[in-house]
């Protein structure tokens, strides 16, 4: 009785040299092959050797010729990648490294591959702490080219608690922690490692770029406590000059707040410098003065914003001497049947001869969200009346 089992000899040639190559002697040599494997009725071709003949459909079902992955379950596929768990567990995970270390050789195409096989060798069974610290701190070496940093640090931590003096866990340790401006850290890195190897010329060089940035985060970091400390004294300086004027502020929000940097403290003549807004409500519109200085009059500001008519103003009546001056308050007035206070809100005339300061200080005037509202209306006319009808 034949044997049926077919043996052979794996000639050096791919699929793709079968739809590439122009030698027919290297067609016919895999039709050979394939004649002997899978039958003359099988292997014949018809129209020669060209894509979607039945011989490359019978290849690509071997798994040692396929070039995709069946859809359906193969169970020769499958035994064949069991294979690669099998023998020892040392074996296995040293054959993967193997793989991500040729992935990583390829180059940033194959970086993501190269971590997987070392993934995969590293949740082995392996026992031998040689191959479990080779695979983290290649798998670092990876990582740190892909910048991922924390994961370098966390596979060289590891590599270094199974080998303290892995001096390319310190290095790549180095080179991370230097990416993540964590300086102090990555010199006692390298001096660790020097520790170990004096000579060590890249950790040397790491160390000199390492004080060099240190020096300048230093610096930097000097300049930066020196003005904010400038900043907190002026800001306590701007809130005293408020409390001793008496002047009211008041927050819708804390987000609001922030608004009190836009008045400042005139450091030279002691005064401060207000934005303030004019709201001019016949018309609907307003002007933004960035800033009053609280000595200055209101008259100061309308000779000067009125010294040509506004766009706005079609009938020319907005002068300084017809205009007056309003501010808003909230008057707590008594709920009957009860102890809560709802505000009403009436309007304060100001006169234009007064200072800002004068009408801050002013104890019915609050200052809203930092910033000075002020109503402007002509003196005479219809608007005026009907406006001031409604805060009465």
């Amino acid at each position: 009785m034949e044997d049926d089992t077919i043996f052979f000899a794996i000639i050096p040639i791919s699929v793709n040299d079968i739809h590439n190559s122009p030698s027919k002697s290297s067609k016919v040599r895999v039709f050979q092959i394939m004649t002997n494997m899978l039958g003359p009725q099988k292997a014949k071709v018809d129209g020669g050797f060209g894509e979607g003949t039945d011989l490359l459909k019978e290849m690509n079902k071997i798994p040692l010729f396929m070039t995709e992955l069946p859809e359906e379950e193969n169970d020769t596929l499958a035994a064949l990648q069991s294979l690669i768990y099998d023998g020892p567990p040392e074996e296995v995970a040293e054959n993967f490294k193997n793989q991500g270390n040729e992935c990583f050789k390829v180059g940033k195409s194959q970086y993501k591959d190269a971590i997987n096989y070392y993934t995969k060798a590293l949740e082995t069974d392996c026992k031998d702490d040689k191959i479990i610290e080779a695979c983290l701190t290649n798998r670092a070496a990876v990582n740190l080219e892909l910048e991922n940093y924390r994961k370098v640090l966390i596979d060289c931590s590891k590599a270094l608690k199974l080998n303290p003096k892995n001096i390319k866990a310190y290095y790549r340790s180095v080179k991370a922690l230097y990416a993540l401006d964590r300086i102090e850290e990555a010199i006692d890195c390298c001096e660790h490692g020097l520790a170990i190897q004096p000579n060590n010329l890249a950790l040397q060089n790491e160390k000199e770029k390492c004080l060099k940035k240190k020096e300048v985060l230093d610096k930097k970091r000097k300049e930066k406590e020196e003005r904010e400390h400038k900043e907190r004294e002026s800001e306590e300086e701007l809130k005293r000059a408020i409390k001793e004027r008496n002047i009211r502020m008041e927050y819708s929000s804390s987000k609001a707040q922030t608004s009190l940097r836009s008045v400042r403290l005139d450091k030279q003549t002691n005064n401060l410098i207000w934005p303030v807004f004019f709201l001019y409500p016949e018309y609907k519109e307003s002007d933004f003065i960035e800033s009053f200085n609280e000595e200055s009059t209101f008259l100061d500001h309308l000779e000067v914003m009125f010294e040509q008519h506004a766009p706005w103003d079609n009938e020319k009546k907005y002068i300084p001497s017809q205009l007056l001056i309003y501010f808003e308050y909230n008057l707590p007035t008594p709920v009957v049947g009860g102890s809560d206070a709802v505000p009403t809100t009436k309007l304060v005339k100001v006169g234009k001869n007064c200072t800002l300061k004068e009408v801050l200080s002013h104890p019915k005037y609050v200052i809203k969200d930092g910033i000075p509202n002020f109503i402007i209306l002509l003196e005479k006319s219809k608007f005026k009346e009907e406006f001031l009808a409604k805060f009465k």
